[in-house]
């Protein structure tokens, strides 16, 4: 009789500390909202602006792809989060590694008509050459052949585009 007092107890205190947790949640949710540097002010003076989605060479070259890709009925993702297409497996690690792509992005990625992922792009300009940069791709890579996607490095050159596009696609078998 006793050990049945002792679980419904157990029972009991579990359900509290599940409710005390919930509601410990939503009150940090609210006071998110309610910080005195969160208040909501009419439209016109937010200090937003839209502005292009693509660099003129990023342009240039998503005009060339799209001809390309829509002979093949591919899909073309400009500038997507990687953190949109990639999910850490680490439960331990996992803000860490979250952290690493959350603020990352791919040029550009190629899908077929069902959005299932073929490829990944970024275009290479010389800024590609500082060392910061070049340990971003280094990532990049590594973390592309960790998912077994290929990712297309594309060095900027007006000339080239069409040639490597090509050598993408027929690597892609599309």
């Amino acid at each position: 009789m006793n050990a049945i007092y002792i679980i419904i107890i157990l029972v009991v205190l579990l359900v509290l500390n599940i409710i005390g947790k919930l509601s410990k949640k939503k009150r940090r949710i609210q006071e998110e909202v309610n910080r005195p540097d969160f208040d909501f002010k009419p439209c016109e003076i937010y200090p937003y602006e839209k502005r292009m989605l693509l660099t003129k060479t990023e342009y240039k070259f998503y005009m060339i792809l799209k001809k390309k890709c829509d002979d093949k009925n591919l899909l073309i993702c400009p500038k997507v989060r990687m953190e949109d297409f990639l999910t850490v497996t680490d439960r331990q690690n996992y803000y860490k590694y979250r952290g690493y792509i959350k603020s990352r992005h791919i040029d550009f990625l190629i899908c077929n008509s069902k959005l299932y992922l073929l490829a990944g792009l970024e275009l290479d300009d010389y800024s590609h050459q500082q060392e910061k940069a070049r340990k971003i791709d280094e990532f990049k890579d590594n973390v592309f052949q960790t998912i077994n996607l290929p990712l297309y490095r594309i060095k900027v050159a007006d000339e080239e585009y069409e040639k490597q596009i090509d050598h993408m696609l027929r690597d892609l078998q599309v």
